[in-house]
């Protein structure tokens, strides 16, 4: 999430007004679905952030700004 800039409070945003696409989810998926959630954010980011479920509740898989390309220095 570092590397593109999306903050904690920004993902919970899009959790809570985000709009599902369908197009990018499998909620069919065994053992795991999968959900992508998409929305702007209160700075304005537009974000695709995908969502699994899991015993302990969600789990994020990956968090991208539609858009933007960040150069990323992770290892």
């Amino acid at each position: 999430m570092d590397c593109r800039h999306i903050t904690e409070t920004e993902i919970r945003e899009i959790l809570e007004r985000g709009e599902i696409d369908y197009k990018k989810s499998e909620p069919d998926a065994k053992p795991d679905p999968k959900y992508a959630l998409e929305g702007n954010t209160n700075e304005g980011q537009h974000l695709r952030i995908i969502f699994a479920p899991s015993p302990r509740g969600l789990v994020v898989i990956t968090c991208i700004e539609l858009g933007v390309e960040w150069k990323c220095d992770c290892e």
